[in-house]
């Protein structure tokens, strides 16, 4: 042929429009034979497949007539799916999707190509099509449901596109052309927010002093570039502005990103955290003896020579005033502790926010306690209870170790 290419028929019947259905199937099997051509042909029963799935009979026969044109596809070798899909069907879309609430990327209408999908039709009005099969002889049949304003889409077709073809007989090709516009313009806005994401975003974090500069339309697009990273459900508009408004609050302040997780402001960064109750951990230890966790070990040693506080993953004591055994817990709400250096108490909560620590690692910080008092929080704090001192000679060490 003028293409140089095999074209096979692909057709389904739903069992929904009962004998036009079936008179459609015979008229394609017809044309088939008429014209020697190779047809593949299915029997779905999508009224019962549909509410054993639990889903619309629409979007049930979908996904059913495509896993079918797969399978042929596959089997030929990889070959094309075309489907019928002409300029009125992409402008009806469109308007769908305008009046529905859509982003940039949603009014770009029906793609030419999505994978093995192609549609050659797509450039073609209706009467085009209509008129070059009158002029060559060749029949067709129509849907009844064509005609019925049940459906959205039916109701734009045949109320909503005839007063805008009276405006402009143009409209339709007009609402195409504004559509690829908009579609070039989203492109390069969705090149720039993948540039912003890949500066402002590292996996559960987005350093927000970096987005706050960019443009809104940029900014809006990688918010939900990292919302899809994030596997958020339900990503919307409203919900994409009420991120990028919440960026301006203060510290701790918590984000309710959907039912799986929620964003902290920590810093100048929105972080991620997943609801879950945080498992509490309460262990007993004594001298000698090492705890080992997931995240981290602590060690508890005397030594006879004096051992320096190299970091804050060390704490000294006066072993002649401290001996086991001791409590590691997690943190308690109100706890305090008397700091090494200072005067008094000072609540552990105001402890971490001074030294920045994360939310998400509060509540995984061992600490360790004797008879009620808080001694150490685990790579963060001493206290002054108990401090080896100059006349000390017999130092008691608790060692806390990070894992990667």
């Amino acid at each position: 042929n003028e293409f140089n290419v095999n074209v096979y028929v692909a057709n389904v019947n739903h069992m929904i429009r009962g004998k036009e259905g079936d008179r459609d199937s015979a008229f394609v099997k017809e044309v088939c034979k008429d014209s020697d051509t190779r047809l593949f042909y299915k029997i779905f029963d999508v009224p019962t497949i549909s509410a054993e799935r639990k889903i619309g009979t629409e979007e049930c026969g979908r996904i059913l007539r495509y896993e079918f044109f797969n399978e042929i596809a596959e089997s030929l070798g990889g070959a094309k799916i075309a489907t019928g899909h002409n300029l009125n069907d992409n402008a009806e879309t469109v308007i769908f999707r305008l009046v529905r609430g859509s982003s940039a990327e949603g009014m770009r209408g029906i793609n030419y190509k999505r994978g093995n999908i192609i549609r050659p039709l797509l450039d073609c009005t209706r009467s085009e099509i209509e008129y070059y099969l009158r002029t060559n002889g060749i029949k067709w049949v129509e849907d009844s449901t064509n005609s019925e304003t049940l459906y959205s889409r039916n109701k734009i077709r045949h109320n909503v596109i005839p007063v805008f073809s009276e405006i402009n007989p143009m409209a339709q090709e007009k609402i195409v052309n504004t559509a690829e516009l908009i579609m070039d313009d989203d492109k390069y806005l969705s090149e720039c927010a993948e540039k912003l994401t890949e500066k402002c975003f590292s996996q559960n974090s987005v350093n927000m002093e970096i987005l706050k500069k960019a443009a809104l339309p940029i900014k809006r697009r990688a918010v939900k570039k990292i919302f899809k990273e994030w596997n958020v459900n339900d990503i919307t508009s409203k919900k994409i502005d009420s991120f990028l408004e919440f960026s301006s609050k203060e510290s701790g302040r918590i984000f309710d990103i959907d039912s799986k997780y929620y964003a902290r402001m920590c810093y100048g960064y929105m972080v991620k955290e997943e609801k879950c109750e945080c498992r509490n951990f309460s262990y007993r230890i004594n001298e000698n003896e090492s705890l080992d966790l997931d995240f981290w070990k602590i060690k508890i040693y005397r030594s006879d020579v004096p051992v320096k506080r190299r970091s804050n993953n060390i704490a000294v004591f006066d072993g002649d005033k401290l001996s086991g055994p001791f409590l590691i817990r997690s943190r308690n709400k109100g706890d305090k502790m008397h700091p090494l250096g200072m005067k008094g108490n000072k609540k552990l909560s105001d402890i971490f926010s001074d030294a920045k620590i994360m939310p998400q690692l509060r509540e995984s910080l061992p600490i360790l306690e004797k008879d009620g008092s808080i001694l150490y929080v685990g790579g963060l704090r001493q206290s002054e209870l108990y401090k080896a001192d100059k006349l000390t000679n017999n130092f008691l060490v608790i060692e806390y170790i990070t894992k990667e």
